[in-house]
């Protein structure tokens, strides 16, 4: 299993964009990624290739030592394999200069919620029906000191 990470270019936008729609109800539009991939001072989108296919995707900000992970989504039919992980700790090693890290993930995402914690992520707070289904979101902070 031959595994890839590389930043995300305006090439790779079509194919992600399908990806979020399938993975996602309250999906990004695709000039949301547009957008990722032209704003190079703070946003870092990366694509995870698996045999030269894109499997897996994130989308992090990077600004004054805060580091927000915005997303890591991985195409349903390459679940359990690991990616998810693999994107995570990709994300970690390229940003080890940050001070603190947070993401959003819905409440209910448990793998995630797990996924996260394995990384030292803690729970500290809910932002109430954050998601357009009303669905809660679990704030999750990382602080740099906790894993280096």
């Amino acid at each position: 299993m031959s595994t890839q990470i590389r930043r995300m270019t305006l090439n790779d936008v079509d194919t992600v964009y399908e990806l979020e729609k399938k993975i996602f109800k309250d999906s990004w539009s695709r000039r949301s990624f547009v957008n990722e991939t032209r704003n190079t001072d703070y946003s870092f989108p990366f694509v995870l290739l698996l045999e030269e296919k894109i499997v897996a995707y994130a989308v992090v900000w990077y600004v004054s030592g805060e580091l927000h992970i915005n997303n890591i989504a991985v195409d349903p039919e390459f679940r359990r394999r690991g990616l998810a992980a693999e994107l995570l700790e990709y994300i970690l090693d390229v940003f080890q200069d940050f001070e603190t890290a947070y993401l959003e993930v819905r409440i209910s995402n448990k793998a995630a919620i797990n996924l996260y914690e394995k990384y030292m992520f803690s729970k500290a707070a809910v932002r109430k029906k954050y998601y357009a289904d009303g669905e809660d979101a679990l704030i999750m902070v990382c602080k740099r000191a906790e894993i280096f």
